[in-house]
């Protein structure tokens, strides 16, 4: 699996990983009760295991802080629906860092726990939500990470 590739390259880099840690699975399933989504299987292994947090200087959003707040990724998600109108079935995870695109897990083909089915998905904060083209960014949270991480490492 492409998410357990992605958590080795965290484990083999302490140093340059900050996470906030394990989260419950009753904080996950609370989370997708909040948001009326059901998480794909990548990202709720990402959650159960490091919570949020950034390495290379890449900061992932999800659960284990204040909700007040980025990197909380109910807040945010909630901040896109009720002032941008992000649709209820995409939840934001990640800043690109730039002209404010962040990216989205598009959660509307996940059934349960087990499926990993939600593509990563681009949101342009400030464009209009009819003008937003939602670009598949990557097949799966497992693979953006990997991807991500290994481009990172690059750098």
């Amino acid at each position: 699996m492409l998410i357990n590739k992605a958590f080795e390259i965290i484990e083999d880099h302490p140093d340059d990983a900050d996470f906030i840690g394990e989260i419950k699975e009753q904080i996950i399933d609370s989370a997708e009760s909040e948001l009326n989504v059901k998480f794909p299987m990548s990202y709720r292994l990402f959650l159960k295991k490091y919570g949020l947090g950034d390495i290379f200087g890449e900061e992932i959003y999800g659960l284990g802080v204040e909700e007040n707040g980025v990197p909380s990724m109910t807040w945010i998600t909630k901040q896109f629906r009720q002032e941008e109108g992000l649709p209820n079935h995409l939840i934001c995870f990640y800043s690109t860092g730039y002209d404010g695109v962040y990216f989205c897990l598009d959660c509307s083909n996940v059934q349960n726990q087990y499926d990993d089915n939600a593509k990563v998905v681009s949101f342009v904060s400030g464009l209009p939500i009819e003008e937003q083209k939602f670009e598949v960014e990557a097949g799966s949270f497992g693979e953006f990470l990997l991807n991500t991480l290994q481009e990172s490492m690059e750098d």
